[in-house]
């Protein structure tokens, strides 16, 4: 029996280090490499890679129903496989007429977050019509997002599906034993309050602040992870000394994903009052590892959150340290709840989404 063939555009697999997308791109593939289905319904799946990044084909994902081949851009593709749908999950699209569902991850660009350069923000913001233009079907990875789409883009709502992401099963309670070989890898000492980003939409700045405000540097330490450039750590250094806290705020930089989940579960609070995203993983990731969160009211945030953390106005610093004053005392039943909700989230449910979608687009080509 000949299988549907599936193409998707696995190139940001290759990445020296794992994006946001790259880490969706890996975590859609391999779930979908073993997701049980009907005899029926089977179906196989070519991972693209670009013909420049093709000497890393190692480091695509492995698996059943895998296979690769690469391509080159527009100007000289290779001949197009004989896929029923093309996956875009991010703006690398090879140049072919077949159908294809791509995933919006978020709307930054539209709603002007965490963009410098305008030139950039104005081809996303092209890129997004040509997704509203050129795309069977839009895979969305919140409710939120594909009301931000809708309004900021436009586009058919029937073709715009939610599809929500899973957590990894590597975020989960760790043991004594396992938390402090990260402490002393990390050099980390006494409870510690977790904040990890890079990026404006984050909202460091006022964390510090409430961190300083609700006076917790008494009792705890502010672990902060996550690579920031050289005029936010100068700017972040100067207010450290200013507000005393050089000593108990601990810039750990970039952390792998080898202890990323153990430096949640050691984690006395999560604290993630972001301004604006798409979906917010990290809330999901915090609460599977055993870890009671912060999150903010603003985008897709209360709806991952689905009541299971303490919610605030990220732009209130008063607010912020109330809320991580109610987190640190959030009770156990709730955590638990939280645990459940974490673990109910599944890289499977969201290859059953993203396959079902693509049944949708094979209906109609």
């Amino acid at each position: 029996m000949t299988w549907p063939l599936v193409a998707i555009e696995a190139t940001n697999l290759t990445d020296d280090r794992a994006t946001g997308v790259g880490r969706y791109t890996r975590q859609l593939v391999e779930a979908l490499s073993t997701l049980d289905v009907p005899a029926p319904d089977e179906f196989e799946l070519l991972q693209l890679c670009k013909r420049s990044r093709w000497k890393l084909r190692d480091r695509l994902a492995q698996g059943p129903r895998l296979r690769a081949q690469s391509w080159y851009g527009a100007i000289w593709p290779l001949p197009r496989p004989a896929c029923k749908v093309l996956h875009v999950p991010d703006e690398r699209e090879p140049p072919w007429n077949v159908p294809v569902v791509a995933t919006v991850h978020d709307l930054y660009a539209a709603l002007n977050i965490n963009y410098v350069d305008e030139s950039k923000r104005q081809r996303k913001l092209r890129f997004y019509e040509h997704l509203r233009d050129r795309c069977t079907r839009l895979v969305c990875v919140s409710e939120n997002t594909r009301q931000d789409f809708l309004r900021l883009v436009g586009g058919d709502p029937a073709r715009l599906k939610v599809v929500p992401l899973g957590v990894s099963p590597i975020f989960r309670p760790h043991s004594a034993a396992e938390i402090d070989a990260l402490r002393a890898r990390l050099r980390l000492d006494g409870p510690y309050l977790l904040f990890v980003g890079a990026t404006a939409n984050k909202n460091l700045a006022r964390v510090v602040e409430a961190f300083a405000a609700g006076r917790f540097t008494r009792d705890f330490s502010l672990v902060v992870a996550g690579q920031q450039s050289a005029e936010v750590l100068a700017s972040l250094t100067s207010r450290l000394a200013t507000l005393g806290l050089a000593s108990r705020v601990h810039l750990a930089g970039h952390v792998g994903d080898a202890d990323l989940p153990a430096l949640y579960a050691g984690a006395a609070a999560y604290l993630f009052p972001s301004l604006y995203e798409g979906y917010g993983l990290p809330i999901l990731e915090a609460m599977a590892s055993g870890t009671p969160v912060l999150a903010s009211d603003r985008g897709s945030c209360p709806e991952v959150a689905a009541g299971q953390a303490v919610i605030v106005d990220p732009t209130d610093v008063d607010a912020l340290a109330a809320g991580i004053a109610a987190t640190l005392a959030m009770p156990a039943d709730r955590r638990a709840a939280a645990l459940a909700h974490a673990r109910a989230r599944t890289w499977a449910e969201t290859a059953r989404g993203t396959l079902a979608v693509w049944r949708e687009a094979m209906a109609e080509a």
